[in-house]
This record gives structure tokens, sequence and C-alpha cells, in this order.
């Protein structure tokens, strides 16, 4: 047992470390001179990709198991890394960008569903396994933002290396999946698709932040650097929430709180668009602890509080499309375009009050399909 909480742990860890890397390729892209809607176009390939590989990767690990996917996505991942490296044309970018992400794209979501099912079986908090993807991300971009000053190639060195250690701990782990059944996004409960749709706009001004902030801080003319500290100091501002996240979630209710990060959502965008000093940025990115980990949590918990186990995994997948499919594909698509015809300082400023007024509809959303649900 002990063991497998070791390979649970630093799965975790690797994991959303490999998340920082592949968020950190918006400010390479940003440095090799890519305009901005470009970069919004890459940075959405993820999100293009969960929109129907989730769903792809889940029945491979189906019929062939986890170990062997992980294995296979994360050799195609680093011989795509390396070559999107050396590539110089927008086309050769575009594509081994493609498949590094779309490598990639399986991984988390395979690696969180075995942790959640893990920590319902051993009644192990979950947020305490969660605070171990929050290190990992905060390690790599404190990491990455140290040595980024002395080349991005320090990135991609990396990036390369958490995907061997990944592939390592998997096939060396008992880590694997079980089915109820085949999974198919057709199981699933409606009502959750109703609430997706607002998680997936707050998602997707969430990760607008994310992707544009090293446009943001080129344009303020804050140093490089800022960006990866950011980053760290965005990871680290979850620790408190996972910490005491089941007393939380208990003592104030699943909507309460998501109503909460998406009202925080977009005051940090509000905020970022006025900051005028690099302490001031990094102040309002610690204003990410209680955005994207509280609505993720919070609408995991409710799930797996409302559903029983035959639509529970097909809504899973629903969940994961759009937490890392629809919601980050508008918040980089839409956004690029946003920053381009505006400006970063203009585009944070619309779309933080845009967020702020999705309250409304979740409030609207629990009143009529879930208070008596």
């Amino acid at each position: 047992m002990k063991q497998q909480k070791l390979a649970l742990f630093s799965g975790e860890f690797l994991a959303y470390a490999l998340l920082a890397c592949m968020t950190l390729l918006s400010q390479y892209f940003v440095h090799i001179g890519l305009p901005p809607s470009l970069v919004g176009v890459l940075m959405a390939l993820p999100s293009v990709n969960a929109l129907w590989a989730n769903q792809f990767y889940f029945l491979l690990a189906y019929k062939f198991g986890l170990k062997r996917v992980v294995l296979y996505s994360a050799t195609v991942a680093i011989a795509s890394l390396w070559i999107l490296f050396v590539s110089k044309g927008v086309l050769m970018i575009f594509l081994f960008s493609f498949l590094l992400m779309l490598s990639q794209g399986g991984l988390v979501p395979l690696l969180e569903s075995s942790l959640v099912e893990f920590a319902s079986r051993t009644r192990l908090p979950y947020g305490r396994i969660r605070l171990f993807g929050t290190f990992g991300y905060a390690a790599a971009s404190f990491l990455v933002a140290n040595l980024v000053n002395e080349g991005f190639v320090t990135l991609f060195v990396v990036y390369s290396m958490l995907f061997f250690s990944i592939g390592l701990l998997v096939q060396k782990s008992k880590l694997e999946m079980s089915f109820h059944r085949r999974p198919s996004v057709r199981a699933t409960d409606k009502r959750f698709s109703v609430l997706f749709a607002i998680v997936t706009v707050a998602v997707g001004f969430n990760l607008f932040n994310t992707v544009f902030l090293p446009v943001l801080v080129k344009s303020k003319n804050f140093h490089a650097s800022s960006v990866g500290l950011s980053f760290t100091l965005m990871a680290l501002s979850e620790t408190p929430f996972l910490l005491l996240a089941e007393r939380i979630v208990k003592r104030f209710g699943s909507f309460r709180l998501l109503s909460s990060a998406i009202f925080v959502v977009g005051l940090r965008l509000i905020l970022a668009s006025f900051v005028a000093t690099e302490v001031q940025l990094l102040l309002t990115q610690l204003l990410h602890g209680w955005t994207y980990i509280v609505i993720y949590y919070a609408t995991l918990f409710l799930m797996r509080q409302k559903l029983s186990a035959h639509v529970l995994e097909g809504t899973q997948i629903v969940f994961w499309m759009s937490l890392q499919g629809i919601g980050p594909l508008l918040g980089s698509s839409v956004g690029g375009i946003a920053v381009e015809k505006m400006n970063a300082e203009l585009a944070y400023l619309v779309f933080g009050l845009i967020a702020m007024s999705l309250v409304i509809f979740c409030w609207t959303i629990e009143k009529t399909w879930f208070r008596k649900g």
C-alpha cells in the first residue's frame, strides 16, 4: 500500500509538472516572435484534442491498459517536443505542437481518474493527493523561470525529463484503471451537461489569463521571469484549499463554492488589467488559489455525490472535455483574437466583467436543476 501511495503522489506531481511546461510553451512562442492570434491557436490545440481524445484515451485504457497507453504517449511526446524545438516554419511548429499536445492530452485525465478511484476506495482524502499536483506545477514553473534566461532549451530539457520519468514510474508501479462498463459519453446525467456549460466558460476565462500572461507581461515591460514566478505562486496558492478541501466543501456546499470561484476568476482578470508593478501582478495571481481548483473540486465532489456508477464514468469524460477542451479552446482562440484586436489590458478587463456575470447563471442552474436533486 505504501508503494502504491508513493506512486500515486509521484504520478500526480509529474502530471501537473507536465501541465506547467505545456503552459510555458506560450512564452516560448511569444519569444520566437509568433503573433498573439497564432499563439492562441497553438495553445488551443490541447483543447481541440480534448474534444475527442479524452474518450479515445479512455477507450484505449479500457482495451490495452493504462501502462501501455502512457508508455506510447510519452515516447511520441518526447520525439515531437524536440522536432518542435528545431522547427522554424509555422507549418512544422503547428504539426509537432499538435502531436506533442495530443500525446500529453491523455495522461492527466487517465491518471486523475485512477487517483480519484483510489482515493474513494481507500477513503484517502483526494485533496491531499491533488496537493502533490500543485507542488509539481509550482516546482516546474519555478525551475523553468530560473533557467529560462539561460535559453529556452532548458524548458525542453525539463519537459523531456518529465515525460521520461512519468513513463518509467507508471511502468514500475501497480497503477491501473477498472471500468464498470465501456466508457461512453452517451451515459451521462443531463443536469451536469447544463452545469458544464457554465464551468466551460469560467475555465476558458481562467485559462485566458494563463495563456496570455506573457503578452500582458511584455506589454507592461516586466521581466520575462515574472511569468514563471506568477505560475509558481498560482500553483502554491492552491495549497490552503487542498489541505482543507473536504471540510470546506461539506461546510459551504458545492454550488456556493463554485459560484465564489467563478466570481474570483473575473476579479483576478480585472485587477490584472490595472497592475502597474511586477509585485502587484504577482499578488493578483495569488487569487488563483480560489479559481480553477475550487471549480474543479466542487464539480468533482458534486458528481460523486449525485451520480451512480453507471453514469459517473461517462459524465466524467464530458467533464474533462469541458475542463480541457471547450473551455480552454474558447480562452485560447477567442482570447488571442481579443488581445490582437483590443490589447492585453482591455481584453483582461472585458473578460473579467463577463466572468463575474456568470455567477447569476450558476445560481439559476442550482435552483432549477439541482436544488431538489
